[in-house]
């Protein structure tokens, strides 16, 4: 939003320079982006008043004109053809300078002097007109400085208004928050209408149809207007924020729109066919040729302004092309209405158009200001363009505009400021907007917001108003005091940050994935039927084809970034992802969410190095991974039971992860038909976990033991098995059969060949005995041993070797 100070003067008493009010609004936060100071580059050009004017004796075209200057008469030549006696003119003397760079001289021509030379609004670079010599007021005096004579030293302020601000679209809104804040009287312009019968209501008419999308339209006719170029005061003001002056018609409208920020628009009312105006929605295939030039194609949602046949303009938008004001215009209908902003906004969108119209019904203009806008631009055009106004306004109203309050606390409002301000300053500041305020008791008000504020919805807002007003930099720095209070995390949140301290101790990175993917990772993994993760919940609006669904598992995600990373030649990974998967209820729209964690290793033990054997990962990496991460959750003791029913798992080298007997998850060797799909060359080993299986161990409470104070007794032992006996399995008879005393069972060694006999195997364990309260004697340590061999080995069928 352009704005010139001279302008705002018209409203308001400024003293202050535009730099000033430039950062005063500001502060107020109307970031006002630049000021310029705009100055034509004119020296030695003054005012004159044509006295006589008469045909040079020799040269046909040329005119010898004595001109007044105030002091004296000098006689110019000029061969312009609109120069007339009594004419108040421009006048660049001997020795002055135009912008161009042009020093003026007296000159002589087929015998007659000139002493200077009247000038055009072109050669002043003060528009693009060259028809003729440039005409001055009136009442303009002679021997003036031209750039004083015309207030041409101005200030141009170019404000970034936010979307919630509409109503700073214009210059009095602009002129309003100076006055606030300054405590100024905000002067608005006098309107005053000679209206002529007959009445608008019997030469046109308004019919809406779609009042939803327009809730009100003013309509005002004029007759007799005679269409031509404006004065020179308002294409200069109209230039000098950024518009471009067409004729007086368009340019009235474009001028109050700016002072009001009330879009107006011009027909031609003998375009218009029965004269009258119907505002509906668009129907299917409808077009309309815009202003300019462009037939568009409409939609049942863009809002219309058609007469009794055909669509006119594209309301709140741009005008048509059928009905637009011409040279040959004498009767006008003036459009000033209310659009609603969502509709204009789509259509706008929909079109690619973005017009100063648009821009202000997009972010909702004053619906009670409509009339008085209409009535400023007829009061305007009857005055330049010589036209009659019919007496009344069109004036549908279908959805009135309703007032709202909001009630709000000064204690309150002071206390969210951390200030002091009166009651009475704060209402000062309310009313300085045109805000309504009823003062509710001792500490309570009841604000009404005028209907330009559509941002000033509940009390907060009212507190942001005082706030602007009162000056944001007269507000104490201060820092908020608060109850310091130790915060403890939820346990569910604890137990994600132990799972991952725990991997990343290990060595493992975290992945962030997307949680939907394409049946490209699905469907190598190889589910059967039947398995819900095999039927993933469709996206309807997915941001690609791959990337079609929701995950029902974290596996396939973490093993394309394995062969991305193996294709970068990273080679030695460990990777882990902890986030939710979608499974499929039946009967039901939503799916089940669950929490996993999943990882996945690929490639050597340990890094790369000179004192480092080169040692790849195996099953048991993965098992001493999975030991670490669930001791970490309480849980010392878990099965790892071989299963060959794991589709994406190897079947001789994975299985099912069983927490006293309850399934959390899998672990293993992935399959090699996956890691061919995958193009992954190195072997990987991964597990997936249900995590509400671990995150609901975070809290149990832990069981202290003193540290013992008596030594500990070890005895070795070894087994000899058959050889499909698994290590797990005689684990958990020995455990179920040892002695109180004993703390601990280590296997420390696997043997298979001679002497041990073929189909068997030698199990090696070191069992560590120790009593908290006293030594335990050799003969004790005997006596347990042999009970516990005397239960252990029946139960496995086992040997001594």
């Amino acid at each position: 939003m352009q704005v010139t100070l001279e302008w705002l003067r018209r409203y308001v008493e400024i003293e202050e320079s535009g730099q000033e009010i430039a950062d005063m609004l500001t502060r107020q936060g109307l970031e006002v982006s630049e000021c310029v100071s705009v100055k034509p580059h004119i020296e030695g050009v003054i005012t004159g008043r044509v006295v006589s004017l008469e045909p040079h004796p020799s040269s046909k075209g040329l005119w010898v004109c004595r001109v007044d200057t105030g002091r004296e008469d000098r006689t110019v030549l000029c061969g312009a053809q609109n120069v007339a006696v009594g004419d108040c003119v421009p006048l660049a003397v001997p020795g002055s300078s135009i912008p161009s760079g042009k020093v003026i001289e007296a000159t002589q021509l087929h015998g007659v002097f000139s002493e200077g030379m009247l000038c055009s609004e072109l050669e002043l670079e003060l528009s693009e007109d060259h028809s003729g010599i440039m005409k001055l007021p009136p009442d303009t005096s002679p021997g003036m400085e031209l750039d004083r004579a015309l207030d041409l030293e101005d200030d141009v302020l170019d404000i970034e208004v936010t979307p919630n601000r509409p109503d700073c679209l214009s210059v009095i809104g602009v002129a309003r928050e100076i006055a606030a804040r300054k405590k100024r009287e905000l002067c608005f312009p006098k309107i005053s209408l000679e209206e002529q019968s007959p009445s608008s209501a019997e030469v046109s008419s308004v019919e809406i149809l779609a009042p939803e999308a327009c809730p009100r339209y003013v309509g005002r006719v004029l007759e007799g207007v005679r269409v031509g170029i404006s004065p020179f005061w308002l294409r200069r003001l109209l230039n000098l924020v950024g518009l471009r002056p067409i004729n007086n018609i368009v340019d009235i409208t474009n001028f109050v729109m700016l002072e009001w920020g009330q879009p107006l628009h011009a027909f031609d009312l003998d375009r218009l066919e029965e004269n009258r105006i119907v505002v509906r929605m668009a129907r299917p295939g409808e077009t309309i040729t815009t202003l300019d030039g462009e037939e568009r194609k409409l939609t049942e949602e863009d809002l219309l302004i058609c007469d009794a046949r055909r669509p006119v303009a594209l309301a709140g938008v741009m005008g048509g092309l059928e009905s637009e004001i011409s040279e040959g215009t004498t009767r006008v209908l003036l459009e000033s209405a209310f659009f609603e902003p969502k509709g204009i906004r789509r259509t706008g969108k929909r079109l690619g158009i973005s017009t100063e119209a648009s821009y202000r019904f997009e972010r909702e203009i004053d619906r009670q200001g409509s009339l008085r806008a209409a009535d400023r631009a007829s009061e305007m055009m009857a005055s330049m363009a010589g036209g009659r106004l019919l007496a009344g306004p069109l004036d549908v109203y279908p959805l009135p505009y309703l007032d709202r309050t909001i009630s709000v606390s000064v204690s309150r409002i002071n206390r969210l400021l951390g200030t002091s301000i009166e009651k009475d300053e704060m209402v000062g500041y309310l009313t300085g907007l045109e805000m309504g305020v009823k003062d509710q008791g001792e500490d309570a008000l009841e604000v009404t917001p005028p209907s330009f504020r559509p941002d000033v919805t509940m009390g907060m807002d009212v507190v942001e108003e005082v706030a602007r007003l009162y000056g944001y930099d007269s507000i104490a720095t201060d820092m908020p005091r608060a109850p310091v209070s130790l915060v403890v995390a939820e346990p569910e949140r604890r137990a994600e940050d132990l799972a991952r301290d725990v991997l990343v101790g290990m060595g493992f990175s975290e992945v962030v994935n997307y949680s939907f993917n394409g049946p490209d990772l699905l469907k190598p993994l190889g589910f059967p039927e039947g398995d819900v993760r095999a039927v993933p919940v469709p996206l309807q609006n997915p941001l690609s084809e791959s990337q079609g669904f929701l995950r029902t598992t974290l596996v396939g995600l973490l093993l394309d970034t394995v062969a991305r990373n193996l294709r970068q030649r990273n080679r030695d990974l460990r990777f882990f992802e902890l986030g939710r998967v979608f499974l499929p209820r039946a009967n039901q729209v939503l799916p089940e969410q669950r929490r996993m964690l999943a990882g996945v290793m690929v490639g050597r033990r340990s890094r790369e190095g000179w004192n480092e054997p080169d040692e790849r990962l195996d099953v048991f990496d993965l098992k001493g991974t999975l030991e670490v991460l669930l001791s970490a959750f309480g849980v010392q003791e878990f099965a790892w039971n071989r299963s060959e029913q794991i589709s994406s798992l190897h079947p001789g080298c994975s299985g099912d992860i069983l927490i006293n007997t309850t399934k959390i998850g899998t672990a293993g060797k992935l399959h090699p038909s996956i890691q061919e799909a995958f193009e992954i060359e190195e072997e990987v080993f991964l597990f997936e976990l249900e995590f509400e299986s671990l995150s609901s161990r975070v809290d149990r409470p832990r069981e202290y033991r003193p540290y013992a104070k008596r030594p500990p007794v070890q005895r070795d032992l070894a087994l000899v098995l058959d050889e499909a006996m698994p290590y797990g399995q005689v684990m958990e008879r020995m455990r179920e059969v040892a002695d109180p005393c004993t703390t601990e069972i280590e296997l420390f060694d696997l043997y298979r060949g001679p002497p041990v006999p073929e189909g068997k195997q030698s199990m090696a364990f070191r069992i560590t005995y120790q009593d908290p309260s006293r030594n335990l004697t050799d003969e004790e340590i005997n006596k347990i041993q042999e009970a516990f061999l005397g239960q252990l080995l029946p139960g496995l069928g086992a040997q001594l070797r």
